[in-house]
């Protein structure tokens, strides 16, 4: 299993010497997040700095751009870093799109698939010097001539969407090379919904598992104190109960017979009420949400829970400040291969 660094609500400027301390603390990957920032500007910002480590963003907004100005971002971070760069596309939710971007909505997953076509028929034009026609039911891209053709270059660009429901884990299982999961999932939830859409997908393509790569940032509780531990149980209540607020995780509530709080998380957050939200995360929800320990147990309560299932991970909150030695051992601890992994 590999450990990465989430630069989520870091800006672009602050978040390089992050990215060059996590490859030197021994992380496998650093995802760029569109929060407070572009997260195109963010990886840019971390290939700079670094020179082994993938960079991906997780997210970048796929529908308030086009798949025109996607290309020639990731072909440039591609080509910079010379193949280190994964591009990570996520469909973000209709307020977000027609309010704060101001661009046009529709059903997301036809979109996606209509999105991720596009984008291949460009790079491909690019890599193969064959003639731009796409035409598809958003999408339509016909136009492309030398001057505007980016150099040419070999590095493959790996491509992840971010899926929490069926239809979109399926389509990725299908067209991607991985996908980016949300640390708001159970093992229920995984077993049920996620692996047996991400495997319908990948049986339509003729694909197997060993083709795609999961990854998911997940709540990890842990202090060295009882009073580190209690914070971190503090923030990681308040955070689930936000996202549980949100009605695209009713199922994964539901998954472990949670999901009539939805609606009344949701109300409370119309109410404005978001520190008294996370009080109706009761231990139980949160145990089968997070993982809750010192940061020495994290690559052991990791595996035993999502062997066989996450091939990728970070800690939502990141990891305590301390001895940089202490935290290359407790990563080390990432790549040791489970005694029994799970199905």
């Amino acid at each position: 299993m590999k450990i990465d660094m989430g630069l989520i609500g870091s800006s672009a400027a602050a978040c390089a010497p992050v990215a060059a301390e996590a490859e030197a603390q021994g992380f496998d990957g650093v995802w760029a997040s569109e929060s407070v920032t572009d997260a195109f500007l963010q990886a840019q910002a971390a290939l700079l700095s670094t020179r082994e480590v993938s960079v991906g963003t997780a997210i970048a907004v796929a529908f308030a751009r086009n798949p025109m100005s996607t290309a020639y971002l990731a072909w440039d971070l591609a080509a910079m870093s010379r193949g280190r760069f994964i591009l990570g596309l996520g469909s973000q939710v209709q307020p977000h799109i027609e309010r704060r971007f101001s661009m046009p909505w529709s059903a997301p997953v036809a979109r996606m698939r209509d999105f991720l076509q596009a984008l291949d028929a460009i790079l491909a034009a690019w890599r193969n010097g064959s003639r731009l026609d796409y035409q598809g039911p958003h999408y339509q891209h016909t136009l492309m001539t030398p001057v505007f053709t980016p150099h040419h270059h070999e590095y493959r660009i790996p491509k992840m969407i971010a899926a929490v429901g069926a239809r979109m884990t399926e389509l990725g299982g299908e067209l991607c090379d991985g996908l980016l999961l949300h640390g708001m999932t159970t093992v229920a939830y995984l077993d049920g919904v996620t692996l047996p859409a991400l495997h319908q997908g990948l049986a339509t393509a003729g694909r197997s598992r060993s083709d795609v790569e999961l990854y998911a940032p997940l709540f990890m509780v842990m202090g060295d104190t009882e009073e580190e531990v209690a914070e971190s149980t503090r923030k990681t209540r308040e955070q689930i109960a936000f996202y549980a607020s949100t009605p695209a995780y009713r199922a994964v509530l539901d998954s472990v017979g949670y999901g009539e709080l939805q609606g009344e998380l949701q109300k409370m957050s119309r109410e404005g009420r978001w520190t008294e939200m996370g009080d109706l995360v009761d231990d139980t929800l949160l145990a089968h949400i997070a993982l809750v320990g010192r940061p020495e147990e994290m690559p052991r309560l990791c595996r035993e829970r999502y062997a066989g299932r996450l091939d990728r991970v970070s800690s939502y909150f990141g990891w305590p400040s301390g001895d940089p030695d202490r935290v290359r051992e407790i990563l080390a601890g990432f790549a040791e291969r489970p005694a029994s992994p799970q199905p």
